[in-house]
């Protein structure tokens, strides 16, 4: 379960003054203040057991959905409407989870630099398994593209894991560069 807590965690920074803040949206978004250590408490457990629920329900949904409805993979407008589905599941199961927690937070003025965000990502176990665990999913992708098999899951898969893939080796090479100006 030391997953979900690792991802978690990156949903919490420390800004430039000293702030600490919470992203609710990944680094495209601005993130909200966090005014104590009760509040971030609040807030880290929830993300936990909503990243507990929500990708569980994914890694385990999914063979469900393959066994009960293959069609969703075997016909490009199903695909779509599922993967459209369960983003805007995943949205909606978000903004409530979190409504009262951030109606009275304020926002931070802006939002941290990508570079700010991504550079503490890097761990020192996992950032090379993520990069190729996404890797794998996007020769998968180009797999199940090339020979026909779901190719809109395919395409999703080479899109969305090649991003996640672009964004640990950008948080490793940040982190390599970081240790190589220490040195």
């Amino acid at each position: 379960m030391r997953y979900f807590t690792y991802m978690a965690d990156k949903s919490f920074k420390t800004a430039p003054n000293g702030e600490r803040v919470f992203y609710q949206g990944g680094p495209w978004s601005r993130p909200y203040v966090i005014p104590d250590a009760a509040t971030e408490q609040r807030l880290y457990w929830k993300q936990v057991w909503l990243l507990r629920i929500m990708l569980g329900g994914i890694i385990f949904g999914m063979p469900a959905v393959i066994l009960l409805a293959p069609s969703v993979l075997n016909n490009s407008i199903h695909s779509l409407i599922f993967i459209a589905a369960a983003a805007a599941l995943s949205w909606t199961v978000s903004r409530l989870v979190f409504v009262r927690d951030l109606r009275a937070l304020r926002r931070a003025e802006a939002r941290l630099p990508l570079r700010s965000f991504f550079g503490d990502i890097a761990g020192t176990r996992g950032t090379i398994l993520g990069i190729g665990a996404c890797l794998m999913f996007v020769a998968l992708g180009a797999w199940m593209v090339a020979s026909g098999q779901s190719a809109v899951i395919g395409a999703f898969n080479v899109i969305f894991f090649g991003l996640c893939a672009a964004a640990w080796t950008y948080s490793l090479l940040l982190k390599r560069a970081k240790a190589t100006s220490v040195q």
